[in-house]
């Protein structure tokens, strides 16, 4: 008797066995999707746009290249001079215009600055041997920066006025007019931007009017944000994730009013150099000794009929912005 309830018993086991086996065979664990991160559309309009700049090139000769700019623009003009009094105002406007542009450079050398409390915050870091020089034109505050001196971010940030009015769905629909139909993301705050990209840059296209009151274009290089945590090892006490409209209601950045006046037009955009930095005149460059158009040139190729979004040829926010 004993012996029939045990092999019952085994058998029920091995039974139960089976069926797990089975089920487990049936029914397998499904594997979650990798996450597919889409890439951003080509533009062979970026090339375009850096004109005779290269990633890569150092400070001194990107300055060169706003030199040569700045020397080719008024030796026609002091040619034409009706006498030495014209000649030497033309050559002082060119010394002028060359020093305001050597005057913005700063290094993030640790010592602090209005920068650091600006809308350019996380734009770049401190002690990590980087840089930064302005170029102003007509219509936009043009950031430079480097990084062990070389050429890797251009960050033009468009005055106000350029686009009073406008809606970032005009602008965007303008600038997919320039480079092509973009892929839109969403930042941290759910700021709106645009993005290309080419063999070796990557462009953005970012929404800062609620905020700041203006929109910018972000060129940078590929290769350089690669790598950019490893060309930056020192991060800084706050770890770059401290935002300039926080910063801005500290004791800091009060105490830092008083050295530097300008320091609220900075942080809400109203204002996008330091004080002493070229006022909104034609200062940027033209043509370079390549031939090619300058980066931060004033006139724009003319455009004709309706761009993206519904703005028409008279009514288009990138009309003579030089990009």
């Amino acid at each position: 008797m004993k012996r029939k309830m045990i092999g019952a018993l085994v058998g029920a086991l091995c039974c139960s066995a089976t069926l797990s086996i089975d089920v487990a065979h049936a029914a397998p664990k499904k594997k979650a999707k990798a996450a597919v991160q889409q890439e951003a559309p080509e533009s062979a309009g970026i090339s375009d746009a850096m004109g005779n700049l290269n990633w890569g090139m150092t400070r001194d000769e990107v300055l060169g290249t706003f030199v040569n700019g700045i020397k080719d623009k008024y030796k026609p003009l002091i040619a034409k001079a009706s006498g030495a009094i014209e000649e030497d105002k033309l050559r002082n406007k060119a010394r002028e215009e060359l020093g305001k542009i050597k005057s913005s450079i700063v290094d993030f050398n640790g010592k602090k600055t209005g920068w650091d409390v600006s809308f350019l915050k996380g734009e770049f870091t401190h002690n990590n041997n980087e840089s930064m020089f302005v170029v102003t034109d007509d219509s936009s505050q043009n950031y430079y920066f480097f990084i062990n001196n070389k050429l890797w971010k251009w960050y033009k940030a468009f005055n106000s006025q350029a686009f009073q009015g406008k809606s970032f769905d005009q602008f965007a629909g303008a600038i997919q007019g320039r480079y092509g139909k973009a892929q839109e993301k969403q930042g941290e705050g759910k700021q709106k931007y645009l993005a290309w990209q080419d063999k070796s840059s990557s462009l953005r296209a970012v929404d800062n009017n609620q905020f700041y009151g203006f929109y910018c274009l972000v060129f940078e290089s590929k290769e350089t944000l690669s790598r950019l945590a490893d060309l930056r090892p020192n991060k800084g006490n706050d770890g770059g994730k401290a935002h300039a409209l926080v910063d801005s209601a500290t004791s800091d950045a009060a105490e830092e009013s008083d050295n530097n006046p300008d320091i609220i037009d900075r942080i809400t955009g109203k204002m996008r150099v330091r004080q002493n930095a070229p006022e909104s005149s034609a200062q940027a460059t033209t043509t370079g000794n390549s031939g090619k158009k300058a980066p931060a040139a004033s006139a724009a190729p003319a455009s004709s009929g309706v761009s993206g979004g519904g703005v028409s040829a008279d009514d288009d926010p990138l009309k003579g912005l030089g990009i």
